[in-house]
């Protein structure tokens, strides 16, 4: 009956593919196969009296004949022992006794415990597709204690084989969820503007089990606000079939353990292939993470992701998902909160499971790593933007002392996978922790300053007296927050004004005034605008600009406009404006003004002074400018006549009060009797100051004139007359050292 009734289901499975059928025929289809046992199982029970452990407390088995073939095998037991006592227990399969493959160890895998049940669950061995069907098994426990006289009693373990090889594969199930979602057209409650839900083989196209379709009528329901990323530890998807993967899951969840479904919400398999998972749709309250079952939407990652990365489809998988339900029931993804029924302390609204309480090290560390990046990218998905700055404690923004006694939580606990923490003291000779969070603030304004303190867990309560002192625009101040009465939320440490850059700082340290020996958190802090003040930026004359012209444009810009009042143009001739010359209002917010200024002033000085709404005043950065607008002074000064070379040393000088002079033009002209020709540009635009000039009739009379520029541009008048003349050369008869130039 049972290779029947496959048969019959494959013939299904293979029209449902060759074909496509509309409405209510693939409907007729799809329930025709409920009630039928693809998946099946059986146990082995092995009690202490089975189990006879050496003088070492080790022992393993013979070779045992499961009762029926299978492709996964999940542990469970049930122990008295001591609180510092650890079992190991290993498994190892095989199509014969002979063909026993490797050991595997079997870590305890709390998604699938009760949290007061005196059983043990281990993690699933499920085997590859290319190994078939294994029918033998043999096991390994070893029991370690550190307290000697303690006893350590391994009541029973129990062994449950699945076969969940016979039903459809997940791309024949993705091929049917496919046509049957072509018959059913666009969900009506779905709006427009939403992000829409993700494809999904739902449980009516691959759950068709005996006792999949119960009655759902004590089914409870709560709005989801956390979702919660686990991890299967079983095949990845690349070593087994998803689809027998979530069948054999299923089986154990609701036949073995008595859940009486599969208790994650959703699963996901390498491909970026989703399940529905268990019966009830949205919103259903799951069994997968104890008491923040009621609130939250549990996704199970198909793999074992300790040693697994994430591939691309099932990042995008898990994201598609979170924001699809984000976007649904508002959910802030950067957030955490303590709404969740069944839970007294705060939780991040994306998380793994081992952050609900601290005790598994599921979803893995590579899932649990790619969370920040999950979280930002559903964020991205449905434009949620964060209106907090945050600042991470392992960024730079984030110094610590550097000394011992520094801690790190287990299972990469805190806000963004990490958080520091140490412990406090009453004694000031004995406080040596303390971290500081400088964050660089974009404007001026009235900021929130918020500190996250993780559940984490570390064996100790939180302090109730963390210290902290925050350095402001207005001064210091001291806070005194109990960390432990809101763990795991964003504490406020109030609000502040805060000055644009880095000056503002806030200061943990381990001293308290009220415990000793308890949890100090240093993670993540954020800030929120609550009032961004208007201030204004010196843009025209920048700092150190020399001007050549008393009429100055000033130009600046204004940040929250709609809150001036006032505007007021400022110039001083010291850095504290106690001397202005000019002070210019308006009674808007204005952004530009030209002032004439009456002296030249190597050193002013110019700013902003915004009026805000409250009366409030607000300065922008001095800025610090000069005017040079007189020119400079020159002369030809000497003339040396060189009797050797008939030709004339031409020396010249030049002064600028304020600036230097930049160059100079030298001009000469002959004279013959009293008339005179023009001037003849000679050096033009030439540092030099001097040049050798080589006269064309050595018997005329040559005169000079200079003409100099400073670096602003500042030209000069032209001399009209002559600085000097040739009848006023000194002759050198000798040869001497002058420093001249050959110039013509």
């Amino acid at each position: 009956m049972y290779k029947s009734t496959v048969t019959l289901l494959a013939l299904l499975f293979l029209l449902l593919l060759l074909q496509q059928p509309v409405g209510a025929e693939l409907e007729t289809a799809v329930s025709a196969v409920h009630g039928v046992d693809i998946t099946r199982s059986d146990q082995l029970s092995f009690t202490s009296a089975d189990i006879k452990l050496n003088t070492a407390n080790n022992y393993t088995s013979a070779v045992i004949a499961a009762p029926i073939s299978f492709n996964a095998v999940v542990p469970q037991w049930r122990i008295h022992t001591s609180p510092d006592s650890e079992l190991e227990l290993m498994l190892r399969t095989g199509k014969t006794p002979q063909s026993l493959g490797d050991w595997y160890p079997v870590n305890t895998n709390p998604d699938w415990m009760l949290a007061d049940g005196p059983e043990f669950v281990g993690d699933m061995l499920f085997l590859p597709t290319v190994e078939g069907l294994h029918q033998y098994v043999q096991y390994k426990i070893s029991l370690t204690q550190t307290d000697k006289t303690a006893s350590s009693i391994l009541e029973e373990l129990q062994l449950t084989f699945i076969d969940s090889t016979n039903g459809p594969t997940a791309a024949e199930l993705a091929a049917q969820q496919q046509a049957l979602d072509s018959t059913h057209g666009a969900d009506p409650a779905v709006l427009p503007d939403e992000y829409p839900k993700p494809p999904v083989i739902s449980r009516e196209v691959w759950c068709v089990e005996d006792g999949c379709n119960y009655d759902a009528s004590e089914l409870e329901y709560y709005p989801v606000s956390h979702l919660i990323l686990h991890h299967t530890v079983t095949g990845t998807g690349d070593d087994g079939d998803s689809a027998a993967i979530v069948r054999a899951i299923w089986e154990y969840h609701t036949n073995t353990l008595g859940w009486g479904d599969i208790g994650y919400n959703f699963l996901a398999d390498m491909d970026g292939l989703i399940y529905e998972g268990h019966l009830g749709g949205d919103d259903v309250v799951g069994i997968h993470a104890r008491n923040a079952n009621a609130g939250s939407l549990g996704l199970a990652l198909l793999g074992d992701f300790r040693y697994v990365y994430l591939s691309d489809p099932i990042f995008n998988a898990a994201v598609d998902l979170f924001a699809w339900k984000a976007d649904q029931r508002g959910i802030d993804l950067f957030d955490a909160s303590n709404v969740l029924p069944n839970v007294d302390y705060g939780l991040p609204h994306v998380m793994g499971h081992r952050d609900y309480a601290g005790e598994t090290i599921c979803p893995g560390d590579h899932a649990h790593d790619e969370l920040p990046a999950i979280r930002d990218a559903a964020a991205a998905r449905i434009g949620q933007v964060s209106p907090h700055i945050y600042v991470d404690e392992l960024s730079s923004a984030f110094t610590k002392a550097n000394v011992a006694n520094w801690y790190e939580p287990i299972y990469n606990c805190g806000h963004n996978t990490h958080a520091w923490y140490t412990w406090s003291t009453l004694d000031p000779n004995q406080s040596t922790n303390w971290g500081e969070w400088r964050p660089e603030i974009p404007l001026n304004g009235r900021y929130q300053i918020e500190m996250f303190v993780p559940y984490c867990n570390t064996g100790a309560a939180e302090t109730i007296g963390a210290h902290y002192t925050i350095q402001h625009a207005n001064g210091s101040s001291d806070v005194i927050i109990d960390q432990d009465a809101d763990v795991g939320l964003w504490i406020s440490l109030g609000e502040y004004d805060l000055n644009a850059g880095n000056e503002t700082v806030v200061h943990l340290t381990d001293l308290t005034a009220v415990d000793e020996g308890f949890g100090v958190w240093f993670d993540a802090m954020r800030l929120l605008p609550v009032k961004i003040f208007p201030s204004a930026i010196n843009t025209i004359p920048a700092d150190g600009t020399w001007l050549n012209q008393k009429d100055v444009l000033f130009a600046w810009t204004i940040e929250e406009p709609e809150q001036v009042l006032s505007t007021t143009l400022q110039v001083a001739t010291d850095a504290t404006f106690s001397n202005l010359i000019v002070e210019a209002s308006w009674d808007t917010a204005v952004y530009s003004s030209t002032q004439s200024l009456e002296n030249d002033q190597a050193n002013l000085y110019w700013r902003i002074q915004l009026t805000d709404v409250d009366q409030n005043l607000f300065f922008s950065p001095a800025t610090h400018f000069g005017i040079d607008s007189t020119p400079p002074e020159s002369a030809v000064t000497k003339l040396y006549y060189l009797p050797h070379l008939e030709a004339y040393s031409v020396i010249w000088t030049g002064t600028d009060s304020l600036n230097s002079v930049a160059n100079y033009n030298i001009d000469y002209r002959t004279m013959i009797s009293e008339t005179v020709s023009a001037w003849i540009p000679w050096q033009v635009n030439t540092p030099a100051t001097n040049a050798l000039f080589s006269p064309l009739d050595p018997t005329l009379l040559y005169q000079f004139r200079s003409q100099a520029g400073d670096t602003l541009g500042n030209i000069e008048p032209a001399h009209v007359n002559e600085d000097i003349s040739s009848d006023q050369a000194i002759s050198l008869p000798h040869a001497i050292m002058l420093p001249i130039t050959n110039s013509k």
